[in-house]
């Protein structure tokens, strides 16, 4: 399966946002608390949503649940102009309780309706990210020889290709 160049673009951007936020300068588990204060910031990052949606879409990391990976997943190749409405897609993703009212209010803005399926996909491929991740870390453990070679193997097998 294809990546659009959207997604491919904005995933880097997401994962060293969400790799900043992780840790303290001493090393300590700080995304909870990083996300919590982030997310306090909405207001200011309402401009970013149209230009720079992975901004602010990292305010939701961790609070999407994928009901129907299939459903999401037939928009990984698309480019926003081909976004469906936001009820199209909207049963197939759940949010944490907390977010709710925020998702409502983002649905009506202009652009809203784009910013979430960007998130939920940002999420969902930043999940995936994780599981590629881990299985790095257990071939490193097992002395591979070619970490990309095999990591770029891993993605094929799974029905990944980059643009």
């Amino acid at each position: 399966m294809r990546i659009s160049r959207y997604f491919t673009d904005l995933m880097a951007t997401y994962v060293a946002d969400i790799n900043d936020f992780k840790t303290d300068s001493g090393g300590e588990d700080v995304l909870a608390e990083r996300l919590k204060e982030k997310r306090t910031q909405i207001p200011d990052l309402m401009p970013m949503m149209k230009t720079n949606p992975e901004m602010m879409a990292v305010i939701f990391h961790k609070s999407v649940v994928i009901k129907k990976p299939k459903t999401v997943m037939t928009y990984i190749d698309k480019e926003p102009a081909m976004f469906p409405a936001w009820n199209d897609i909207s049963s197939s993703v759940e949010f944490q309780p907390w977010a709710t009212s925020i998702i409502d209010k983002l649905k009506v803005e202009a652009g809203g309706e784009h910013f979430l399926l960007t998130t939920v996909m940002l999420e969902h491929l930043y999940a995936l990210y994780e599981i590629s991740e881990d299985a790095i870390e257990e071939m490193e453990t097992e002395e591979s020889d070619d970490l990309a070679e095999s990591g770029g193997e891993w993605l094929s097998e799974h029905g990944f290709d980059s643009h």
